[in-house]
């Protein structure tokens, strides 16, 4: 028997899902997630194969990482579907604009307290932008249903499902154009 304690399930910093983003430039990711979530890579942990080619990156968002490598030639698009929760969803939106996203859902304020809006990154990947705007006590059945059932609630939600529609049929298109 060892008298060594026992390892964690996880690595430190880790949660037990951790995305993993793989794409045809991990570094340009990098940037991108840099200037938009103001996201940071993890020291070191940037590793090269002979080709020069990201086969491990990690970065941290806020209390996340997120893992990323590069695709390669022959291997089929792949898509992350990320949500981020943020301070100011306008002003995420716009750097995210500004750095070379599509904009695909505009930021609605939603009946559950948060705002949302969605971009698809320059390589295809769809990402939520959410802001929490207010605590909403979600054991009061009636006073949730009442909320839910508003004109404004129902027309926020037929639109974020519909821009979702309208979205991941732009991002099939997308990744079906995108060379590897």
């Amino acid at each position: 028997m060892s008298n060594s304690p026992p390892i964690s399930l996880a690595a430190e910093g880790y949660t037990r899902v951790t995305p993993w983003i793989i794409s045809p430039s991990s570094a340009d990711l990098i940037t991108f997630l840099s200037e938009v979530f103001e996201a940071e890579e993890v020291p070191n942990s940037r590793i090269t194969n002979a080709e020069g080619l990201i086969i491990h990156a990690v970065v941290k968002l806020g209390n996340a990482l997120i893992m990323l490598f590069d695709s390669r030639k022959d291997w089929p698009a792949t898509a992350a579907y990320l949500n981020v929760y943020v301070r100011d969803a306008e002003q995420t939106f716009q750097k995210a604009l500004a750095a070379g996203a599509r904009p695909v859902t505009s930021i609605t304020p939603l009946w559950f307290g948060e705002k949302v809006g969605r971009i698809l990154d320059p390589w295809g990947n769809l990402w939520w932008i959410s802001q929490r705007t207010e605590e909403i006590d979600f054991t009061q059945p009636q006073a949730i249903a009442q909320r839910a059932s508003t004109p404004e609630a129902i027309a926020g939600i037929a639109y974020i499902q519909s821009s979702l529609d309208e979205a991941l049929k732009i991002q099939k298109r997308f990744l079906e154009k995108r060379p590897h």
